[in-house]
């Protein structure tokens, strides 16, 4: 009986293996969405403040578990503008990124993500007769979902906090960057 036993629990196990490595392995992904500047001045009257524009990401990962992997990838936060009189500053901001990944599974093709990681981030601050620029580490963590419409192919969602960009000196202060995205992601 109880060679039978460990039988069936080996035969359990293998047959799980191939539903096991499908979760897990390199995967590529680009994102695309919309950012906005959280802590934009209020210049007062007259001064017109665009905080959000468009915004993408683009990178890669590995899962080396159906619930944890990490991912790196190059962002790019848009920019916010700020006008008076005919003329205008703008803020640009962009990095590198590295996060640890949670994934929560929720039957076969759904799964919860959670992010928690690093940017090294470039923050651009020109006006006329002005330009300057600092890059920093800082912190980044994000929620999102993703949808597997094939073994290899999935779209995904995500909210993303860029936290504290730029520099009291160089750039004027610092801002969160919020970005809510949408893409596709390629597994291979």
């Amino acid at each position: 009986m109880a060679k039978k036993n460990v039988l069936a629990f080996l035969a359990a196990f293998v047959i799980s293996i191939p539903a096991f490595a499908a979760d897990t392995g390199g995967y590529l992904f680009g994102m695309v969405g919309q950012t906005k500047v959280k802590d934009a001045p209020d210049f007062g009257p007259g001064v017109s403040v665009d905080d959000t524009d468009t915004g993408f990401k683009i990178g890669g990962g590995y899962a080396f578990h159906r619930n944890f992997g990490v991912e790196a990838a190059y962002v790019d936060l848009g920019k916010a503008t700020a006008s008076a009189g005919g003329q205008s500053a703008e803020l640009k901001a962009s990095g590198i990124s590295v996060v640890a990944v949670g994934m929560l599974p929720l039957g076969q093709n759904f799964s919860l993500l959670g992010r928690l990681g690093f940017i090294n981030a470039t923050v651009k601050l020109s006006a006329p007769g002005f330009s300057d620029d600092t890059t920093d580490m800082k912190t980044t963590f994000g929620i999102g979902a993703s949808y597997n419409f094939t073994p290899k192919f999935a779209v995904r969602a995500d909210y993303d906090v860029y936290q504290k960009l730029g520099d009291n000196d160089t750039t004027g202060g610092e801002s969160d960057v919020d970005m809510i995205s949408i893409g596709v992601v390629y597994k291979f």
